[in-house]
């Protein structure tokens, strides 16, 4: 029997879950929609029911591990809230457990995808590793001496929470002048909103790209502008992509990494965002600090929760 371990990337619209071996190769996989309308109890048997279908007869699943959002307890695997799915206190892990027969682990999306990317993706060989996944929002995770920085409740590593102006805009989590409001996809596709809306002009192409609407500017948009040199969509990702790097030159500091791997849709817009972060990290990081530390994608794409939650129990 070949020892295998399920792990399970639970989102707001989707569910991801995967087999591997203990080295984290993918034996095989399967998506669902979430529908999180139905509630806790059908999408936990889907789970289950994802995991029975992937697990083959020569194949003795050890465990599974569960990656999902929100304010989690690791001890007990209850998810007490998470707004994607509109749960509150559920039990996820003591009811995948009873339904699986097997231990269940439940931890925080982006810290398991930053374990994945670690133990089977773009940061194996380091000791020292941040993962940035810069989409909707900014999500993180750090690995500190071959360990997963978990912290008390598991919620350690919101990096893009780190504060860069602390008279800049009001962040939903309370903080003010968060990273996040000013580098994620969201944020960069609300800057060109509103400068394509005060020069319409200047937004000419950013306009034409949404359909002469204003409001339905994307992050998207903003880097298919930039891929045709437009300049105010240029300018935009040189903001955003200099709000990042100034989270990132804390994050130097704070966790000395060897390797930050970057993902996640908007970070696909490539140099004119990646540019602008390079050269405020270079001109602001502490030298000794800076240099050798790389930058580069990830290697596990969409599959690294799943993987990392999988892996955690490996």
């Amino acid at each position: 029997m070949i020892p295998v371990y399920a792990g399970i990337d639970l989102g707001g619209t989707k569910i991801l879950a995967v087999i591997v071996d203990a080295e984290g190769k993918v034996l095989a996989s399967e998506e669902q929609a979430t529908e999180a309308s139905r509630g806790h109890e059908a999408i936990i048997r889907t789970m289950a029911e994802m995991v029975e279908r992937l697990v083959k007869e020569d194949y003795s699943l050890q465990g599974a591990g569960v990656a999902t959002a929100g304010t989690l307890d690791p001890v007990t695997g209850t998810v007490e809230y998470a707004g994607n799915l509109g749960w509150s206190n559920v039990p996820l892990g003591g009811e995948l457990q009873r339904l699986l027969g097997v231990k269940v682990t439940v931890d925080n999306d982006a810290s398991a995808a930053a374990f994945g990317e670690w133990k089977a993706g773009a940061g194996i060989g380091t000791q020292h590793c941040v993962f940035i996944t810069i989409s909707t929002g900014i999500g993180s995770g750090i690995v500190c001496d071959g360990k997963l920085m978990r912290g008390r409740d598991a919620s350690a590593a919101e990096l893009g929470h780190i504060t860069i102006d602390w008279q800049g805009r009001s962040c939903p989590c309370g903080n003010i002048g968060c990273v996040e409001m000013y580098a994620s996809g969201t944020a960069i596709g609300r800057q060109a909103r509103e400068a394509a809306a005060a020069d319409p002009v200047r937004g000419a192409r950013l306009l034409a790209l949404a359909g002469g609407d204003a409001a339905g500017i994307n992050s998207r948009h903003v880097g298919e502008a930039a891929a045709q040199g437009d300049g105010l969509a240029l300018e935009v990702l040189r903001t955003a992509g200099r709000a990042l790097g100034a989270g990132l030159v804390s994050t130097i500091h704070i966790a000395n990494p060897e390797v930050i791997i970057l993902g996640g849709g908007a970070s696909r817009i490539g140099e004119p965002l990646l540019g602008p972060m390079r050269e405020y990290i270079e001109a602001h990081t502490i030298g000794s600090m800076r240099r050798g530390v790389s930058f580069v994608a990830p290697k596990l794409g969409v599959q690294a929760g799943a993987i990392g939650a999988a892996l955690m129990l490996s």
